[in-house]
């Protein structure tokens, strides 16, 4: 692809930064792949572990691959005393994305030597680095929530545990089965979005897996990216009404307001995560007020669709999936940091391709719009 130099192409659209094979995003015909499997039919009964073993190995795995990529999570997200006392004291503090971007950060060794070359040992580390992830989301939101620090249980799945802790009570199999699935739909999403090309070029750098998943956690952070589903929950509690969501979302695209959960970079069509999204809170939407504002989000869906499906903008993901974290009750300032959990996956086997790849450092270039040089004028005459 041959790139014009003398323009500055915003966002970086259309300019590949990476060879990968780990998952594929087909905006234009509305479907994602991990390593060639559709997302619709992972996420019908594969485990979030099995997906960790797709991910890296390029394969799905058979009893005895899944059984050891198990205990290989089991025993990697195990925290020191000294990490989850950390975690606690954050979650005081700031939001739940901040503290865990710190407390994952802490979880770095006290050398900034990471072997750059050995590829095996940085599988094994990500693979430690996710179990970890989750781990710590469940420890700050028992302290956000003022409970004490009970932590992972023996042959937990990573679903129960995250739930579990999140909310503080047992999961049904329902929702442990949700949560699982919506674990395997957020692992990953190509290397280009926001959180994973920082991953890529942090990763570049040669920084400690730890500090590249603390930088991509920061990326998710934004609203922009991964912190829409809270503000499209958020806008749905205003709402309140499903009576009234008509009104008020043409209102807001009239004067023009940014609606949360509407619109992507890629996807031209309906984002087949939404699909999912949707198939799962068909399942999981029991209680009225959960259904009031899945009614709200299809009325959303239903307008935008009527007004600019035909110009490529659709909702995403985001529009639904607070629906359903909110419907298993996970707090709402805890939805993002539950996707970070799940795209640490992504993020983590993308440090390996990285790597793989030859990891060259990088460093574009720009466009100089500054002054020309000039002589510097002493203070006393200015």
């Amino acid at each position: 692809m041959a790139i014009d130099t003398t323009v500055v192409i915003p966002g970086l659209e259309g300019v590949p930064i990476a060879a990968s094979s780990i998952s594929l995003v087909d905006g234009d015909g509305g479907r994602l792949y991990y390593r060639g499997y559709s997302i619709e039919e992972l996420t019908l009964g594969t485990s979030f572990e099995e997906v960790i073993a797709l991910l890296y190995d390029g394969e799905l795995p058979n009893a005895a691959r899944t059984a050891e990529i198990v205990a290989e999570i089991e025993a990697g997200r195990a925290l020191t005393p000294a990490q989850i006392q950390i975690a606690r004291d954050l979650a005081t503090v700031t939001h739940p994305m901040f503290a865990l971007q710190a407390a994952v950060a802490a979880l770095a060794p006290k050398v900034n030597n990471f072997d750059q070359g050995d590829f095996e040992a940085a599988t094994h580390r990500g693979i430690a680095l996710t179990a970890k992830v989750g781990h710590l989301v469940g420890v700050i939101a028992q302290a956000a929530a003022g409970r004490p620090y009970d932590g992972p249980r023996p042959g937990e799945t990573m679903a129960h545990m995250t739930l579990r802790m999140l909310t503080g009570t047992e999961p049904t199999e329902l929702h442990e089965r949700v949560m699982n699935a919506l674990l395997v739909l957020q692992a990953d999403h190509s290397a280009a979005n926001a959180s994973t090309f920082t991953t890529r070029v942090v990763t570049s750098t040669k920084a400690e897996p730890e500090a590249v998943v603390s930088a991509a956690i920061g990326a998710l952070s934004g609203p922009a990216h991964g912190g829409a589903n809270e503000a499209s929950l958020r806008m749905f509690m205003e709402i309140k009404d499903p009576a009234r969501a008509e009104e008020v979302v043409t209102g807001m695209i009239d004067r023009k307001d940014r609606i949360p959960g509407v619109g992507h970079r890629v996807y031209k069509v309906k984002d087949p995560r939404s699909t999912v999204i949707q198939r799962l809170a068909d399942e999981v939407l029991v209680r009225d007020a959960d259904k009031a504002f899945y009614s709200i989000a299809l009325t959303i869906e239903r307008i935008v669709k009527e007004r600019f499906g035909t110009r490529g903008l659709w909702p995403n993901v985001d529009l639904f999936s607070g629906c359903v974290f909110g419907a298993l009750d996970i707090p709402i300032d805890f939805f993002t940091p539950c996707f970070a959990a799940a795209r640490t996956a992504g993020w983590s086997v993308n440090i390996v391709e990285q790597l793989q790849s030859g990891n060259r450092l990088f460093r574009p270039d720009q466009l100089w719009v500054g002054p020309e040089p000039r002589a510097f004028v002493p203070i006393e005459a200015r």
